[in-house]
């Protein structure tokens, strides 16, 4: 079974519902669609290690509800916002269709066009996803994968094609910089992707 460490590391949630709380309005001026909000929350917070706290509610619904939904708003114009925007891309990218991830990354470039740099980021996510759905190589590294065992890799990845200067405008680690990750994770015991540390973006 294929697992993805790099991308499906927890993205601080606190952050950003700061920035998009109530009186805090998106960058292109629309209300985010509080129950797009609610599935985006409950869509990282299953794919947090920790377990749920005794005060938190009992999340029943899969990752293929949270889609039909997601797609459904979609479908009837009911993501507007900045962060709508954002929140739908990251659920989407957690589908099993390749045709979802184009999706997905659709809504981070529009997203990363209202000023969100964390779309700029997902932009690329989501576009290495889409590749390795249909067998190409990744393109920015964003992917971090293992298959039941070590090593963790980021092959098929055709690193030398995006410039590190072209990754920086993106919010991307240096190839350098992603081979030190690489290393880093490869150093630590084994252990199964639902209980590697965080990092700072989204799964």
């Amino acid at each position: 079974m294929l697992f993805r460490v790099g991308t499906v590391l927890f993205f601080l949630v606190s952050s950003l519902t700061a920035q998009n709380a109530p009186g805090n309005p998106s960058p292109n001026n629309h209300s985010d669609n509080p129950e797009l909000t609610h599935i985006f929350k409950e869509d990282q917070r299953v794919r947090q290690p920790k377990p749920l706290g005794p005060d938190e509610p009992k999340i029943t619904r899969s990752d293929a509800d949270r889609l039909v939904i997601v797609k459904q708003m979609i479908a009837h114009d009911q993501i507007h916002s900045t962060a709508d925007y954002l929140h739908a891309a990251l659920v989407l990218q957690h589908s099993p269709i390749s045709s979802d991830y184009l999706v997905a990354h659709t809504l981070a470039v529009i997203c990363a066009g209202d000023g969100d740099k964390t779309c700029l980021w997902l932009s690329a996510a989501t576009l290495d996803r889409y590749l390795q759905s249909i067998q190409q190589p990744q393109i920015y590294g964003t992917q971090f994968l293992h298959f039941d065992h070590p090593p963790i890799t980021q092959q098929p990845y055709t690193s030398d094609l995006i410039s590190d200067s072209l990754r920086e405008k993106l919010g991307l680690s240096s190839v350098d910089a992603q081979k030190k990750r690489l290393d880093q994770l490869n150093s630590k015991s084994p252990m199964p992707a639902s209980t590697v540390p965080a990092s700072s973006q989204p799964k």
